[in-house]
């Protein structure tokens, strides 16, 4: 969704300030502070622009069949809070767990939280390998999705990865295992063939 912001209400010039993210040189925060500096939208503008957009509609048949099996399912990304959590309310996904950054309005501007960021990680969203961590902790094996340099980290610790897009070119470079999917109608299928009539895994 932030590439759908930026193209909306923003100059092109978001693109270079990506790039210098994609690279590794800026964290998401500054990425996110110099983007959103570029966006010129009121609220209710913003907020229609989201409410034109869902999520994969195989998402939620996904969570329903895991949920059926005892395995939890978490959201967890390096967007913002703005615009998964209503996207997870339209699909019926209210009560799924995410964790994500902030961004609301205030006095008509847009302000931007980073709960998540630490000194000392992957600067592109290497905070989301710890929910992978805190579940393996737990005695989970877990199961995690992404497409982007973003889910790099969590990727690297996940015990089954699906993978496509920028994350799916960095694990064939970096020799990590994964399979590849191009929605999450092909997980659920690679799951139920595989996984979910038997072990314990999220």
């Amino acid at each position: 969704m932030g590439h759908v912001i930026f193209d909306a209400f923003a100059n092109p010039t978001w693109r270079d300030i990506d790039d210098e993210w994609i690279r590794g040189e800026i964290p998401t925060s500054e990425r996110a502070h110099r983007q959103f500096a570029l966006v010129d939208a009121r609220e209710h503008e913003f907020q229609r622009l989201i409410d034109q957009y869902a999520i994969d509609p195989a998402f939620a048949p996904l969570v329903a069949d895991l949920r059926e099996h005892g395995i939890p399912a978490e959201v967890v990304s390096d967007g913002f809070d703005a615009y998964v959590k209503p996207m997870l309310t339209r699909a019926g996904l209210s009560e799924l767990q995410f964790q994500s950054n902030r961004l609301f309005f205030r006095n008509g501007l847009i302000r931007l939280e980073f709960p998540h960021e630490r000194p000392g990680h992957d600067p592109r969203g290497g905070w989301k390998a710890g929910p992978v961590r805190a579940l393996q902790a737990q005695d989970w094996r877990v199961a995690y999705a992404g497409d982007g340099m973003s889910d790099w980290a969590a990727a690297q610790a996940a015990d089954l990865l699906f993978a496509r897009s920028q994350l799916a070119e960095r694990c064939k470079l970096e020799r990590i295992p994964y399979h590849a999917f191009e929605n999450m109608r092909d997980i659920h299928d690679w799951l139920r063939a595989n996984l979910l009539p038997v072990g314990r895994s999220t």
